[in-house]
């Protein structure tokens, strides 16, 4: 049988690892964030769109403005079972009436093909 003081202590030792995987997780967000924000946000959304592609969906703002889901295009894979590579950035974009990108919300950042973000590789300054 299984002492009790072991079992709170091995759910002590899981509750820790797992809140300190989510400080790493959070720091990871907000670089990510920093990198996507300082690169697209004031641009033009057409200018975006050219640039990096077309929205996978938009809805229209009472304000006058608009919302976009965009996914990033999935990168060159193998054939085969590895071709199904979901390796992709996911943005909601707001648009202010003028057009411009006001606030960018990362919805999904998978690992990119050389780092943790593939937001993060699309948006690096280069």
């Amino acid at each position: 049988m299984t002492h009790p003081s072991l079992v709170v202590r091995a759910l002590a030792v899981s509750a820790l690892a797992a809140t300190l995987a989510g400080c790493e997780l959070l720091k990871h967000n907000e670089e990510t964030a920093t990198v996507v924000n300082s690169r697209i946000l004031r641009m033009p959304v057409g200018e975006f769109f050219d640039r990096y592609g077309r929205p996978a969906s938009h809805v229209e703002t009472p304000d006058g403005g608009a919302a976009y889901v965009w996914n990033s295009s999935v990168p060159e894979a193998r054939p085969g079972p590895e071709a199904l590579d979901e390796r992709i950035c996911r943005l909601r974009l707001s648009v202010d009436k003028a057009g411009r990108i006001a606030a960018v919300d990362v919805q999904f950042d998978a690992p990119g093909l050389k780092s943790t973000s593939r937001c993060s590789e699309i948006f690096a300054a280069g």
